[in-house]
């Protein structure tokens, strides 16, 4: 009698390959559940409250607010202390950024941050938000001018972070140091951020989510005031040359709105992008975003232009320098 001889299966490896499959199956759940949880908690609860520090809603980088301000699940520069700290752990080795914008009615604001990691540890930020008034005219009751009384307002903020790999989700925490001065008074206050990230087992999706500014009120001379929280709950999907993301934003402030757009890279040294923001705030061509970015050696320069209706419109700049991927992540991707 001829005996055949079956193939031996490699049931130990299938069965690692089964469990890893579970193990990524069952993350996916975990973040979507925690992903949509969020949002059902949030929506109901942040409409209309007193709030102040409103600069701390400013966006900033020309490079999200050409995407139409969208962030929360790509971000990987040191603007990530803004939108989401947990992108802080995305950052290749380290990163610099140096960003102005030319805000509406004259107003200045500022954005200067750094990244920079450390192997098997975990990768550390530190920014300077500021946001300047310029010279304001003080009027008295009746709306006329006082001749010789312009005053002004600065506020600042000095963000530190901290953010995290772990396996497809990278995590992140961030504390901030909040001062505003209006003319003779002046108050101070603390807040720190949240966020998450996780790749998803489909090839080019990100999702994220972050909460910023959660903290106790703050005090100008008899008033109390809260600070302005915000939620952030988004994806981005690569595919070839183009990336298109968006965030769903809640805030105390303002109507629930969409940040949406779309970036595309035909050679490798420009990036365009177009956006467009909803809201309370927003309204027809006012938010609409554009903006492009020239990369070379790790030297970058981003553009990117926001009208906002009879007010103006925003121009914001920056120039950002980013390290080379560490000698581990170069290796791993090959």
């Amino acid at each position: 009698m001829k005996r055949t001889m079956k193939p031996r299966r490699h049931e130990g490896h299938e069965t690692n390959r089964h469990n890893g499959s579970a193990i990524r199956f069952i993350r996916f759940r975990a973040f979507v559940a925690i992903y949509f949880g969020i949002g059902a908690i949030l929506v109901p609860a942040l409409l209309s409250a007193n709030t102040g520090a409103a600069f701390l809603k400013i966006p900033v980088g020309p490079r999200v607010c050409g995407t139409g301000e969208a962030a929360v699940a790509y971000i990987d520069d040191a603007s990530a202390l803004f939108y989401n700290p947990a992108g802080l752990a995305n950052v290749p080795t380290f990163d610099l950024l140096l960003a102005h914008n030319q805000w509406l009615l004259d107003m200045n604001h500022e954005y200067v941050a750094g990244v920079y990691g450390f192997e098997g540890i975990g990768k550390f930020g530190l920014a300077f938000d500021y946001w300047g008034s310029g010279g304001i005219q003080g009027v008295n009751i009746r709306g006329e001018s006082i001749p010789g009384y312009v005053f002004s307002a600065a506020d600042w903020s000095l963000n530190l972070g901290y953010g995290r790999n772990i396996s497809d989700f990278s995590v992140g925490l961030g504390l901030k140091f909040i001062h505003q001065q209006l003319e003779s008074l002046s108050t101070s206050a603390w807040a720190f951020d949240l966020g998450a990230m996780y790749k998803t087992p489909l090839e080019g999706l990100k999702a994220g989510l972050s909460v910023a500014n959660i903290g106790p009120k703050a005090k100008l001379y008899r008033d109390s005031y809260s600070l302005p929280f915000q939620a952030r709950l988004g994806w981005r999907y690569d595919y070839s040359i183009v990336g298109v993301t968006q965030d769903f934003i809640v805030s105390e402030t303002e109507k629930p709105g969409v940040a949406a757009g779309v970036e595309c890279r035909p050679v490798d040294v420009l990036a365009l992008r177009v956006g467009y923001r909803t809201g309370s705030d927003y309204d027809g061509f006012s938010g609409l975003r554009a903006g492009l970015g020239i990369s070379w050696q790790g030297i970058g320069v981003d553009y990117a232009f926001a009208p906002h209706g009879k007010l103006g419109a925003s121009h914001r700049i920056s120039i950002s320098y980013r390290g080379p991927a560490a000698e581990t992540e170069v290796e791993g991707s090959e």
